[in-house]
């Protein structure tokens, strides 16, 4: 995809992963849109790239309502949506509040797919469109301590890798990030898990975990829309335990290739 004069929403874009995927989107010549809770932030990152800031809490069912028309209606049709906003757990399965759940579950689960829904009828109108989900290697393997967080990412995952098929053929990308250690204040509250913080420690010792950049992910997530790749992994030292948690997936694309999903829609 031509990403110059692009409008892309992203949410989360406040700091961190979002932060960066938004500079980054905005150097190639794309229109960025700031969602994120942390007004302040999202304004001055919008006068640093000329972008547009969308004071958005996505874990707000309300909020969300009808907010793909209004971003439509007042700056630009919606190219590219980067589904970034998540939140963290730091309990046992048995210790967090059930407020929490939600909270998690809200954000990290169902305002993608809340935004996916209302993007797409628009994207698949004008036969264009990316849509790029933030996920976790939390998708795909235990992690104690985060549970919840595990449960809401690989929801995440397979809501992305069912959307693809069902979109195919209508012009619209779809592209997963799973993601390990990246240097964020996220990880860092994740490690203050001592659960948590010992399993990964036990991962770094065998040279299986190793930190990226969210630069690094902001560029590999540009690169995914250009180029449309279905994913993007790191560490790349855990190639072959995503590639494995993939396969399942992609043999059943490969097994119903040719089959036209859409003539069944009502």
């Amino acid at each position: 995809m031509d990403i110059n004069n692009a409008c892309v929403l992203i949410t989360g874009a406040s700091k961190g992963i979002g932060a960066s995927i938004a500079r980054a989107f905005a150097r190639h010549g794309a229109h960025v849109v700031l969602a994120a809770r942390s007004v302040n932030e999202i304004d001055r990152l919008a006068k640093e790239l000329n972008g547009s800031p969308l004071p958005l809490d996505v874990s707000d069912p309300e909020q969300l309502a009808g907010v793909i028309d209004r971003v439509e209606s007042e700056i630009a049709p919606i190219d590219i949506l980067v589904n970034n906003a998540g939140v963290e757990t730091e309990e046992f399965a048995e210790d967090i509040d059930e407020n929490r759940i939600k909270e998690v579950l809200a954000t990290n689960l169902l305002a993608p797919m809340r935004l996916t829904r209302q993007v797409l009828p628009g994207m698949i109108e004008r036969g264009r469109g990316h849509l790029l989900y933030t996920s976790s290697m939390a998708a795909i393997t235990p992690a104690p301590g985060l549970a919840t967080y595990c449960a809401s990412k690989a929801g995440l995952t397979r809501f992305a890798e069912t959307v693809r098929m069902e979109t195919d053929g209508t012009g619209i990308n779809v592209t997963t990030m799973h993601l390990g250690p990246v240097d964020t204040e996220m990880w860092t509250r994740v490690t203050n898990n001592p659960a948590f913080d010992q399993a990964q420690r036990r991962l770094r010792q065998l040279r299986m975990l190793t930190d990226v950049s969210p630069d690094k992910v902001a560029a590999d997530a540009v690169q995914a829309v250009i180029k449309q790749k279905r994913e993007i992994r790191h560490p790349k030292r855990l190639w072959a335990t995503m590639a494995l948690a993939a396969a399942p997936g992609r043999i059943t694309e490969f097994l119903v290739r040719g089959v036209d999903h859409r003539i069944h829609k009502n």
